[in-house]
């Protein structure tokens, strides 16, 4: 087996991974610090209970937004990337024809809150159904700038975003208190924001050309994006039937965890415009160390993460303290989720190797619904939390087993030129035949 050295040193000098690294780190902290920010906001300004049904309501708005086709930005990333341009706004007006459906839902949901008399809650899904699907479907955004691998607009373009939102949130929370008064800034003002960024991107287009198989590759997205999300989402509604409102506001908090674990996506944004180019790309061992060294970096991490959480948290939010078991596990997935990305940016910059990037997330969306029902019924918060563990640890191990055993695609070799065939012999004419006597 060849030294991994020289690949290391290749992609240490790379300039692409030097420039891309900076500011998609940039925006990875800046999202994690906003995001903090947020949940800081949030869990001081508001009553618990109240801050309990905000995740219990972001929980049913998202498993809503599986009709605005969230697996849409999958493929907007990959024609960006392989510079088919025609794909973001063909997106968004998909994602917003369906978001339709989203509204329906939520309006429903609202209603039948109303009359249980979760008034609140009614409050915060009536906001999601009027704004959110038009915030989802602009939001591809992001999935663009990522597959032309401009990640200097990304960063300043989210930067400007979230920062706005997060000051906004703060004014309206510590001044009124009031959970639905923080909703109807997170959608109306998310949807304003969403909406002004992909105006504003409209200009970079070059072309209107369309993938090949475009429409197959919407289905396939958009149908593992359904299960995704649906599984993502299920596990706070599901617990409210066995915790109250006041336990679940601990839960929120502690999947504040999820900022970090999903930090993994430093390396997706950077490898996935790279890894389409027909030039550069990076080779399979190449994919398979990056894994390993992100999986080994992620182990130290870990322990400082937690280290960092035992202080941090009973400092800022005492009256929190109950979360820090839960976000200790949370963290836990770090090292397999980061490890993962590299080999997933792989099999989806390829498309002769997206058979094997559904059937890993089918199996981890079937995974994913199975272990959080089981650990929610069994154990509660702690289950649902080791839960979400084992599903990134089996999903790392996928991963690696398709890297494994999958082969590169080889180029392929221009048909060989046919020698030309020899001129056929001239046939003599034939003799006429004697006269018989």
């Amino acid at each position: 087996m060849p030294s991994p050295l020289p690949l290391i040193k290749r992609l240490v000098r790379s300039q692409y991974l030097r420039q891309s690294g900076l500011y998609v780190g940039l925006q990875q902290l800046s999202q994690i610090t906003i995001g903090l920010l947020q949940v800081w906001v949030l869990a001081t300004h508001l009553p618990r209970d109240a801050y309990g049904v905000w995740g219990y309501s972001a929980a049913f708005a998202g498993m809503a937004t599986i009709f605005t086709l969230p697996g849409v930005s999958h493929v907007i990333t990959y024609g960006a990337a392989h510079g088919q341009d025609g794909v973001l706004v063909a997106g968004v007006r998909l994602r917003l024809k369906f978001g339709v459906l989203t509204s329906l839902t939520l309006l429903v949901l609202a209603a039948a809150h109303y009359h249980s008399g979760r008034i609140d809650a009614a409050w915060l899904l009536f906001f999601a159904a009027l704004f959110l699907p038009a915030q989802q479907a602009f939001d591809g955004v992001d999935a663009f700038l990522t597959g032309l691998g401009n990640f200097r607009a990304l960063f300043f373009r989210r930067l400007a975003a979230q920062g706005f939102m997060v000051v906004a949130l703060w004014l309206g929370a510590a001044m009124t208190g009031s959970v639905v008064v923080c909703g109807g800034i997170l959608y109306g003002g998310g949807v304003v924001v969403s909406g002004g960024l992909f105006l504003s991107l409209l200009k970079l287009r070059r072309n209107r050309e369309m993938p090949d198989n475009f429409k197959g590759m919407i289905k396939q997205f958009s149908l593992q994006s359904i299960g995704a999300t649906l599984s993502r989402s299920m596990e706070r509604p599901l617990l409210s039937a066995f915790v109250g409102f006041k336990e679940l506001a601990a839960y929120n908090l502690a999947m504040t965890a999820q900022f970090p674990v999903s930090f993994g996506r430093l390396v997706d944004r950077i490898l996935i415009s790279r890894l389409a180019r027909s030039k550069g790309q990076l080779e399979r061992r190449q994919v398979l160390l990056g894994m390993g060294l992100l999986f080994g970096v992620g182990l130290p991490a870990y322990v400082l993460m937690v280290a960092v959480v035992r202080v941090l948290v009973p400092w800022i939010l005492p009256h929190y303290g109950d979360a820090v078991p839960l976000i200790e596990i949370l963290l836990l997935q770090a090292p397999f989720a980061w490890g993962a990305k590299p080999g997933m940016s792989w099999l989806l910059a390829h498309q002769e190797n997206h058979r094997w990037h559904h059937r890993i997330v089918w199996g981890i969306i079937v995974a994913r619904v199975g272990f959080i029902s089981a650990g929610a019924w069994g154990f509660g918060m702690m289950g649902v939390a080791w839960a979400w563990v084992g599903v990134e640890g089996l999903t790392f191990l996928a991963v690696l087993g398709v890297l494994l055993a999958v082969t590169e695609e080889a180029e392929p070799k221009p048909p060989p030129t046919a020698k030309p065939e020899p001129d056929p012999k001239p046939v003599s004419p034939a003799k006429p035949e004697a006269d018989h006597a």
